[in-house]
């Protein structure tokens, strides 16, 4: 890897770091509230109701929600910061004319989205251990899929948000496609109990193994196989990557 391919790079990072900086503390509210809504409400207390197995639901919710909070700063984030970029204030056509490369700025921009995804992840497993006592195992190998799902929705962000042009459109794509994912890969209710034509599906989904793979270790239930889930993530990732610089190249270059 070049030191001008590192430091671009490390421009188009360092430029979104900045947005996320100055509204950190806007960022850091968000990031507190919005994933401990979800464990107060379902898991502590429609949880005391249900019981998964013999798991308590508020230990099952927990990395489920973990993981939606990946999606959150990741996806979401980084598809609105590159369509405001884009259309707003034009940050992208500078970048282009220093001239940073298309790989460089979707690269910096997939970095980004990997570290607001950690910043939000570290908040939200410090307060769930050390505040409500709910173990996740090994949190080493949790970070690594949550680096790798992080790089999926960035991705993800960056090939939708170049494709649409609007806005508006990219809050429909977000409530029909992104949205169920949160609902139904795992992170609410066992894949088991959805239809048996859709789980099949449903496990195909990169989110769907990053979340059964850190409950295993939240839960203890077994060897996960967390390279093989590695794996199996960073060739979805890889894959979205590259349909995102060529849509990139096509709709904003050619």
């Amino acid at each position: 890897m070049s030191l001008r391919l590192i430091k671009a790079v490390l421009a188009v990072w360092e430029r979104e770091m900045y947005e996320y900086l100055i509204n950190l503390h806007i960022n850091a509210l968000r990031l507190a509230i919005e994933p401990l809504l979800f464990i107060f409400i379902f898991g502590m207390g429609l949880g005391r109701r249900v019981v998964i197995g013999d798991v308590d639901y508020l230990y099952f919710l927990a990395p489920g929600i973990l993981f939606m909070v990946v999606v959150n700063n990741s996806y979401m984030t980084i598809s609105m910061r590159l369509m405001i970029a884009r259309d707003w204030d034009k940050t992208l056509i500078t970048a282009l004319s220093a001239p940073v490369k298309p790989f460089e700025i979707i690269l910096g921009y997939v970095l980004a989205g990997i570290t607001q995804a950690l910043a939000a992840c570290t908040i939200f497993l410090v307060l769930m251990i050390y505040f409500l006592g709910i173990p996740f195992g090994s949190v080493s190998r949790v970070l690594l899929l949550i680096i790798a799902t992080a790089a999926f929705f960035s991705s993800l962000g960056v090939m939708i948000a170049v494709v649409l042009d609007n806005p508006h459109h990219l809050m429909v794509i977000t409530s029909i496609v992104v949205l169920p994912m949160s609902f139904f890969c795992g992170i609410f209710i066992p894949v088991s109990d959805l239809p048996g034509w859709s789980q099949p599906i449903i496990e195909a989904i990169p989110l769907t193994v990053a979340v059964e793979s850190a409950r295993a270790f939240a839960l203890g239930s077994g060897n996960p196989g967390i390279w093989q889930s590695l794996a199996y993530i960073m060739a979805f990732t890889i894959a979205v990557f590259i349909a995102a610089l060529y849509l990139f190249k096509r709709k904003l270059i050619i």
